[in-house]
């Protein structure tokens, strides 16, 4: 083998393992990509998302019912204090 052959050898080797190496490379971006997007649209990723707007609605939801409580809470406090003052003030009337 002369030494133009072997130049011409190596070079088109090392040519041929960068075309190799560029084909797999885009062929594995491919699949990864494919997987991603079969993810994305599988059943369990709608379920999840699914539940994470359950949960953020319950959430809401939850903080609205605790401050409702609150609200009825103070307000059965006022009408206890009320029924209160207003039991003397009959007691008063009728002792009268």
């Amino acid at each position: 083998m002369s030494a133009i052959e072997q130049l011409f050898l190596t070079i088109s080797a090392i040519a041929g393992s960068t075309a190799l190496w560029k084909f797999f490379e885009t062929r594995l971006k491919a699949k990864i990509e494919r997987q991603k997007e079969m993810e994305q649209n599988s059943d369990t990723a709608q379920y999840r998302e699914a539940l994470k707007n359950r949960v953020e609605q319950m959430s809401t939801e939850l903080a609205e019912a605790r401050r409702m409580i609150l609200a009825l809470t103070e307000e059965v406090a006022e009408l206890r204090t009320e029924n209160k003052y207003l039991k003397k003030e009959i007691d008063i009337l009728k002792s009268k």
